[in-house]
């Protein structure tokens, strides 16, 4: 008989912190096995009926270990084989779910800048014809009112920036050697190194390079009936983003998205300044002690 294929490492988020980007550089290793699905986000469903709110339409769900090892079927002879859910690093319950089912699995994380990443967050959602208001700031304010009425956590905007007591559950239950956070400036800026660095943590060779040219998820605004046609086929899954960029060459794919998005208004420093300061700024400087690294750009 066979023996089950399972993950040994999991991506485990943030949202909006370059995820795919790593997912993408990391599937190209002859030795690394990638789910065909970029977020099964399996462990957020297991034995549950969420029946979370979303402005807009539902997305199938995996919830039994029979769908989720199924993605694995395919793996050969790679020697890393993973997955990527951003929603694992915010939801309390997935830690322990996965240390009992995974206990001896590697965990990467990758944390940004928490205003920053609700920002990119929100903007997600909007561009996917999901999030009904159109200022950040108030809808960052809604949060507790929408968990009231069990909005999905794809809403969460502020929730998901508290990363120490999030990663905390993890250190708990995980070997602190089998944890691999990197930081989302460094993997924009330094995408080989971090990259490599993700190489090495998975025992596989780190000297390969990977093609960082392919941008993954770039924000924007859908721009004229163009632009909400596209939206629209994505938003119906007919045109999924990783899939799409397999077929056509980069410079066609860029022109694509810049008929059809508008760039996104920046955030502005002074309200970055504020909601960082009135809401994380305790949270960052716990964060650095737990990992073992320099935020105070984040604060600045």
């Amino acid at each position: 008989m066979t023996k089950q294929k399972k993950p040994n490492f999991i991506i485990i988020g943030a949202m909006k912190a370059a995820t795919t980007s790593l997912y993408t550089y990391l599937k190209q290793h002859p030795d690394v096995f990638m789910t065909a699905i970029k977020e099964p986000m399996f462990f957020n469903n297991f034995q549950k009926n969420n029946n979370f709110k979303v402005h807009g339409r539902k997305t199938k769900k995996i919830t039994t270990f029979e769908q989720y090892y199924q993605l694995f079927n395919d793996v050969k002879n790679e020697k890393a084989i993973g997955e990527a859910s951003p929603a694992y690093i915010s939801n309390e319950e997935c830690p322990s779910l996965i240390q009992q089912h995974l206990p001896n699995i590697k965990i990467i994380a990758i944390l940004r800048q928490p205003v920053a990443r609700a920002y990119s967050n929100f903007l997600h959602a909007r561009r996917a014809d999901r999030e009904p208001l159109t200022d950040f700031e108030t809808a960052f304010n809604k949060e507790s009112e929408r968990k009231d009425e069990n909005w999905s956590p794809l809403y969460h905007y502020k929730g998901k920036g508290y990363y120490t007591e999030q990663l905390e559950l993890y250190y708990n239950l995980f070997q602190k050697e089998n944890i691999k956070i990197l930081l989302f400036e460094d993997l924009i800026k330094n995408p080989i190194k971090s990259t490599q660095d993700v190489f090495k943590f998975l025992n596989i060779d780190n000297s390969f390079i990977p093609d960082i040219s392919k941008k993954a998820n770039v924000s924007g605004t859908p721009k004229g009936i163009f632009g909400w046609i596209i939206m629209k086929l994505r938003y119906y899954n007919l045109i999924p983003n990783i899939q799409f960029r397999n077929y056509l060459p980069e410079f066609m794919i860029q022109f694509i998205f810049n008929s059809a998005y508008k760039k996104a208004s920046p955030l502005a420093p002074a309200l970055k300044k504020r909601l960082t300061h009135t809401f994380y700024k305790e949270d960052i400087l716990k964060l650095e002690k737990l990992i073992g690294k320099d935020l105070q750009n984040w604060l600045s």
